[in-house]
């Protein structure tokens, strides 16, 4: 992007569908260091409209002030982090990895459109940049664009060798995208969206695992994690640093990294994971993309306990967990769904084991903490390019 005139400016900031009116560009002769001053100014004002989840006051050709950082109308630290993404972008161009900071920070906003063209301009700067790929599959996915978020994903594996966890699993992703005999919705294929509406507000319960698969499941992970030294504890999507979601540490491991338990899941996706997605949402199992499956080992210890009232990844997808631990085994837990466009009452979901509560990921929900001992869950993440439809009808 040119920060060195007006012109330059206004000429590439459409694409990010944020740009203030060329009209509102003061047309007055000034020397090329002050023009420089304001286009940066101009520019800074247009990212940071897109990086807040707020419209931004009449920018007066100075630079936001850092200390609105305190104010609560900003979010607390997320007004910082967005000002200093979007100097960092103005102050080096050409870096990638400010960039793909800020295609991000629009992701965690939302703004799928913007945050593709931030990622994509990180991609264009440094191909190798495997990250960069990464992201940009992550927001494609979400908006919908499958074909390009595999070709993507496939991208960053030829340039790392590690296959990313997206490709693995049973369903969409597993068959190598629509190309390759995968799910896309077909012309013929109509999309009730009234009907999808409606069913993104219901949360069903499913029997898919036995006790003694769910037993050795939770054994299975234990010798797994102690092979390699114990649990991580990655840091939560979207949470950045300082905020309340960001303190919750609970350990967990990807369901990919074990091949035993990805045999055994892709088959649970085949027989009745995917197939009861299908039956709850009315979307084909086709067109399911588990792209995101993990276990996550809940236990009474500050920060391990449970996660508070939050939507799933980028709230666009669908969600389920499966309860993996005999509920004699733990104290409390349980998935909570505050009062929503669907239910002005809440409501609490304390699964048998084995049994898998499935719901849109946009949906607000928290886990009832667990007060004692150890509690087990399997939770998967899903798309359908139907879904991404479905945002941008409203």
């Amino acid at each position: 992007v040119g920060v060195d005139s007006h012109q330059c400016v206004y000429a590439r900031l459409p694409a990010l569908s944020i740009a203030r009116s060329s009209a509102q560009v003061p047309c007055i002769a000034v020397s090329h260091a002050r023009a420089r001053r304001w286009s940066r100014a101009y520019m800074l004002h247009a990212l940071l409209s897109a990086a807040c989840s707020f419209k931004l006051p009449a920018l007066d050709l100075k630079l936001p002030s850092p200390s609105l950082a305190e104010d609560g109308r900003f979010g607390g630290g997320g007004y910082a982090t967005a000002l200093r993404v979007c100097a960092d972008v103005l102050s080096s161009p050409n870096d990638s990895g400010g960039w793909r900071e800020l295609g991000t920070l629009l992701h965690g906003k939302g703004r799928l459109d913007a945050s593709a063209m931030a990622l994509r301009r990180a991609t264009q700067i440094e191909p190798l940049d495997s990250e960069a790929h990464v992201a940009l599959a992550e927001v494609l996915r979400a908006a919908g664009r499958f074909e390009e978020a595999f070709a993507s994903l496939r991208t960053a594996e030829a340039i790392d060798g590690r296959p990313n966890q997206a490709l693995c699993y049973a369903g969409y992703g597993d068959r190598g995208g629509s190309s390759r005999g995968g799910g896309a919705t077909s012309a013929t294929d109509a999309v009730d969206f009234d009907a999808l509406a409606r069913r993104v507000g219901e949360v069903w319960l499913t029997e898919v695992a036995s006790e003694e698969e769910c037993e050795w499941v939770i054994a299975t992970a234990e010798e797994h994690n102690a092979a390699k030294g114990g649990w991580a504890c990655r840091q939560p999507r979207f949470a950045p640093e300082g905020t309340v979601a960001n303190a919750v540490r609970a350990p967990d491991m990807l369901v990919a990294d074990e091949p035993r338990l990805l045999a055994w899941l892709n088959d649970k996706c085949d027989h009745t994971i995917l197939p009861a997605l299908e039956a709850q949402f009315g979307i084909p199992a086709r067109e399911l993309w588990l792209y995101d499956t993990f276990l996550l080992k809940f236990s009474g210890t500050p920060g391990e306990s449970g996660l508070g009232v939050h939507v799933d990844d980028d709230g666009f997808g669908l969600s389920f967990n499966v309860l993996l631990s005999d509920p004699a085994d733990f104290e409390g837990g349980g998935t909570r769904f505050p009062p929503n466009a669907f239910s002005s009452e809440e409501a609490v979901y304390t699964p048998r084991r084995g049994q898998m509560l499935s719901h849109y990921g946009g949906l607000r929900h928290a886990s009832v903490p667990c007060t004692g001992g150890l509690r087990y869950i399997m939770v998967g993440f899903v798309r359908a390019e139907r879904l991404g439809e479905l945002r941008l009808q409203g």
